[in-house]
Formats: C-alpha cells, sequence, structure tokens
C-alpha cells in the first residue's frame, strides 16, 4: 500500500518525491519512501524508505504508533524540512506535526520537533498541500484539525519551526485539507475538502484579502468533489489549477480544472482518469484486471506488471463487494522552466507520475488544446 504523495523541485532541477508506504495504512511497518525524477533522462530512481517509526520515535522519545501524510519544503540555504503526520495513540484525530530535517535535499533526515499547535494535549493536527513562502522567508503551512470540529488553519512558521501565528480558516464546519493559491501580494484563495455528512458534494472556498490573516466566510464553491483531497496552482491573478477528483461520488476520475477569471467559471483541463461508467457496478476481479491492465502497460514499469496488478487486487478489490478504482491525492508543482508535475496514489498501489510540459501549459487568452 502506498498513499498521499508529495514533491519538490531540487536546485538542479531534480523533483525529489515522498509518500508512506507499508502493508497496510496505519500498520507498524509504514515508513516515509522517497525517489528522485531527473527531467533529463525522463527516469525515476529506485524508491527507498528514508524515515521509519523507529527513527522519529528515538528522535521524540515517545512511542509512535503509526505514520502519515508528507509535507516537504525546501530552503533558499539548502536545508529541506519534512513537516510528517504522527500518531502516538487512537486514530488520525490524535495526530501531531512532526519536523525533521536534511541537509544533504533529502538522502539522511534527523528528527528536529514536535509542533505545538494547540494546547488541548496537542493533538489533531495533519498536514496535506503545499505550504506558502513569504517574502521575509518564513513559510505558511496550511494544517488542518480533525478532532470534534474540523476546520484548517495556516501556520507561519520561522526557520527554526518556531510558530509566529496562525489564522483559522473556517469555523465548524467540517472543512479540512486547505488548498492556499496565492495570486498578489495581499490576496489568497483556499478550497478545502468537504466533510460534511451527507456530502453535498461540492469544495469550500474562501478568500483573503489581508495576507492569509483573515479569512471570508467559508461558502460552497462550484467545484464537484467527492470529499476527497486536491491539489493546485495558482498561476495569475484569477488564474489557477485545481487537480482532484471532480465528480459528487467516488474517487474513481482524477482532473485538473483551470479557471482564468477568479472561480467564476471553470474548464476540465486535463482529464486522467475516468471510470464513472463502471460506478456502482459489482466489478470481478476479471474484469477489474482487464480495465487496469492498460494503464500499467502504459508506464515504463519499474517492476513486473504483473505484480502490481496482485497488489491493486489486494488493495482494492473485496471478495463480497466487487472491485473498485481509486486515484486520489494529488500534488502539484510547478518547476522553474513552466512545466507542471503531478504525482498521486493509484488504485492505493503505486505512485503515478504526470509531467505536462510547458509547451502544452502555457496559456494565451485564446484556449489550446495541446496536450502532453
Amino acid at each position: 500500500m502506498v498513499h498521499a504523495a508529495s514533491m519538490l523541485e531540487l536546485p538542479d532541477g531534480t523533483l525529489r518525491a515522498f509518500w508512506f508506504a507499508g502493508s497496510r495504512e496505519g500498520a507498524a511497518d509504514v515508513a516515509i519512501h522517497s525517489s528522485l525524477f531527473d527531467p533529463q533522462s525522463g527516469n525515476w530512481s529506485n524508491e527507498k524508505p528514508v524515515i521509519t517509526r523507529q527513527q522519529i520515535e528515538d528522535g521524540w522519545g515517545r512511542h509512535v504508533r503509526k505514520l502519515g501524510n508528507v509535507v516537504p519544503v525546501l530552503d533558499d540555504d539548502g536545508r529541506m524540512r519534512l513537516f510528517v503526520v504522527a500518531v502516538s495513540f487512537g486514530g488520525w484525530a490524535g495526530s501531531r506535526v512532526v519536523v525533521l530535517e536534511s541537509f544533504d535535499q533529502g538522502e539522511n533526515w534527523r528528527f528536529d520537533k514536535v509542533l505545538v499547535t494547540t494546547p488541548f494535549l496537542n493533538i489533531s493536527t495533519l498536514v496535506k498541500t503545499a505550504p506558502i513562502h513569504y517574502s521575509d522567508g518564513t513559510i505558511g503551512l496550511p494544517v488542518y484539525h480533525e478532532m470534534v470540529g474540523k476546520f484548517g488553519e495556516i501556520l507561519r512558521l520561522d526557520k527554526d519551526n518556531q510558530i509566529l501565528g496562525k489564522a483559522r480558516i473556517g469555523h465548524g464546519r467540517k472543512a479540512i485539507q486547505p488548498l492556499v493559491l496565492v495570486d498578489s501580494p495581499s490576496h489568497a484563495v483556499t478550497f478545502l475538502r468537504n466533510e460534511n455528512e451527507p456530502n453535498n458534494g461540492f469544495l469550500y472556498q474562501s478568500e483573503s484579502d489581508d495576507g492569509g490573516w483573515h479569512w471570508d466566510a467559508l461558502e460552497y464553491s462550484s467545484l464537484e468533489n467527492p470529499s476527497a483531497a486536491l491539489s493546485g496552482l495558482s498561476l495569475g491573478k484569477g488564474h489557477w489549477l485545481v487537480a482532484a477528483n471532480c465528480n459528487r461520488i467516488e474517487r474513481d476520475d482524477l482532473c485538473i480544472r483551470e479557471t482564468r477569471d477568479g472561480g467564476r467559471s471553470w474548464q476540465e483541463r486535463w482529464t486522467f482518469h475516468d471510470r464513472e461508467r463502471w460506478r456502482g457496478e459489482a466489478m470481478t476481479e476479471r474484469q477489474f484486471a482487464s480495465l487496469i491492465s492498460p494503464e500499467l502497460n502504459s508506464d515504463v514499469p519499474p517492476e513486473d506488471p504483473a505484480r502490481l496488478l496482485e497488489r491493486a487486487r489486494h488493495n482494492k478489490c473485496d471478495g463480497r463487494l466487487g472491485c473498485e478504482f481509486q486515484y486520489d491525492y494529488p500534488y502539484m508543482i510547478r518547476s522553474r522552466n513552466g512545466d507542471l508535475h503531478m504525482v498521486y496514489t493509484w488504485n492505493k498501489t503505486a505512485i503515478r507520475h504526470v509531467w505536462l510540459k510547458a509547451a502544452a501549459t502555457h496559456g494565451t487568452d485564446k484556449e489550446q488544446d495541446d496536450d502532453a
């Protein structure tokens, strides 16, 4: 099982991705894995575990039951920070955010500290989406809380990981995993995953006009979403990309939407998966295998496709309920040359990479139909 990838660009243009992997989500053998992508050759390096539960336990001096989402930050001085969700007891609502540091671009890590984000046992804080870089060298770390009320926040951190302030996004509205898109020195918009039950199938949205210190009351956006994670980028004033599951029901599709008018209208710019046709069917393992095999064979396989297929059956098929598709938890960045890169979870079995070259993504006032 693999899940919740993130990534950043290194000074030489290489990409480094992180995700958590193990026998199942929350298992004792889950570790943080990493791999490097060389855009010159178009190849990923072999993955390897870079952070383990035991490593964090040794640095923290406390039992760690499981590891989860990771968010990386590269500082101007070359130091890399990794914010990792760690749980000592209970479920994800008992999470804390631990910080690790690397001085060799992510090859080796040392424990730094645990962020103290709340006076109530300092639990129920998680990360998922990309950080904000301020002009003074501080960062804004989007976080969310899952105990009792579910809401988002932005933590402003200095280079010593001290919390200088925090801004809350929403109040008790069950809105989590805030994606913050900054399109001017003062203006930002945030989209949040909707945890209302029954879920109404749309992302929440809020805006700030004072650099992210205060946020408008949450409203429903026009973006359909089945209460699943999202990512995105700001390409200019009112010009945003949002990557997510693009329906109200299941995580069986994945697309990138684009707006050029501040969210008044959206277009599906790229669609990577769409399994709506088979939604709700009691799919057999044979049907499941026949449908996902072309996706496996379209890759430069890092290992035996048959082995990946067997893992996918294990992760996404139930003998009583049948099989289902899952394409989710995207994380998107824009490299310095203008290329777009996105990693996401493929059927809980692999981390897949989408590379949209700048020639296909540079927009004009006229819509382009180029693909990459």
